[in-house]
């Protein structure tokens, strides 16, 4: 009985320990090789290809980015058609207006009377200082024979002949004076406004009309100050009106004299081509250039070129 239950202690054991070598022997080997596969021994094919994807990704990314234009500034800028010659008629003299023969918005040419003003007062001023003139020549006419005779001074012959002179010089001066009686035009044009009326009482230097050049127009524009670097006289553009939506064509003439530092813009001026369109002064619209550009040739970007292995940890090459 003993030598029984003695052999019978041994093969238990080892029946019982066998299950147990075996499962530990795969776990060992399920250890080892998930350490294998954290310390990068061996190639991990999907790691690789994600990780080249990405990159590639990237790469493309960048290239659309660097290729994508910058926005460049709108070439379209505002502007008012204005006259070329704009002026406020005046008097010169303190007179009853008598006649203004065209109102406002009529047209008319160079050297019309535009006003004309009561001067009865100083033609008989001038018809007495004529007068006056013609007395005192008589005068130094005598005393120049008497003198030939000794029978006067010479003291009486000079303040004759300065007596003429005086009156002279006074009739003169009312003379002048005539030539203010009546405005005429300067320039072909248009009456803007009517500052006084017929039969008014005009002092002299007060406003009477303000009348404007009629088939000479120009347009104002204000343009960004760094168009500087290209915009000069001569340079063509167009200018869609907004009340009429005609399109008219012009060149610039003059740059302006300053530029503005806040708005860093600066106003240039331009001819304004003649149109069968309305075109009037006070129209306002958009100036459209054609802005210049820099002949450079845009090279896409080089796509980077990126290795298999670059995606790997250690930079080892998959065999």
């Amino acid at each position: 009985m003993s030598e029984e239950t003695g052999d019978e202690t041994p093969d238990t054991k080892k029946g019982s320990m066998a299950p147990w070598l075996w499962g530990g022997g795969v776990a060992v080997a399920a250890a080892i090789a998930v350490g294998i596969a954290s310390s990068g021994d061996g190639p991990n094919w999907s790691s690789n290809e994600a990780a080249l994807s990405a990159t590639e990704a990237k790469a493309e990314e960048a290239a659309e980015a660097e290729v994508k234009p910058e926005p460049k500034p709108d070439p379209d800028v505002r502007g008012v058609i204005k006259p070329k010659q704009e002026s406020t008629i005046a008097s010169r003299m303190t007179a009853r207006i008598t006649s203004m023969p065209y109102g406002k918005g009529r047209s008319f040419r160079k050297g019309a009377l535009l006003a004309q003003f009561d001067c009865s007062a100083i033609r008989a001023e001038l018809r007495a200082a004529q007068a006056a003139a013609n007395a005192y020549n008589v005068t130094y006419k005598t005393n120049v024979e008497l003198d030939q005779y000794e029978a006067i001074g010479k003291n009486e012959v000079a303040v004759a002949k300065a007596n003429l002179g005086k009156a002279n010089a006074e009739a003169s001066a009312i003379k002048a004076n005539l030539s203010d009686c009546a405005v005429y035009a300067p320039y072909s044009g248009t009456v803007v406004e009517e500052i006084a009326g017929r039969g008014e009482i005009a002092a002299s230097g007060q406003p009477l009309l303000t009348i404007q050049s009629g088939g000479d127009l120009e347009v104002e524009l204000i343009v960004p100050s760094n168009w500087l670097t290209w915009l000069r006289p001569g340079v063509d553009f167009t200018f869609k009106i907004d009340e009429t939506g005609a399109d008219v064509s012009g060149q610039i003439t003059r740059l302006g004299a300053s530029v503005d530092p806040v708005s860093k813009t600066i106003r240039v001026t331009g001819n304004v081509d003649k149109t069968e369109s309305l075109v009037l002064p006070g129209m306002s619209g958009t100036g459209v250039f054609a802005k210049p550009t820099e002949n450079v040739a845009e090279k896409a970007p080089e796509k980077p070129v990126v290795k298999s292995g670059a995606a790997k940890a250690d930079g080892r090459q998959p065999s």
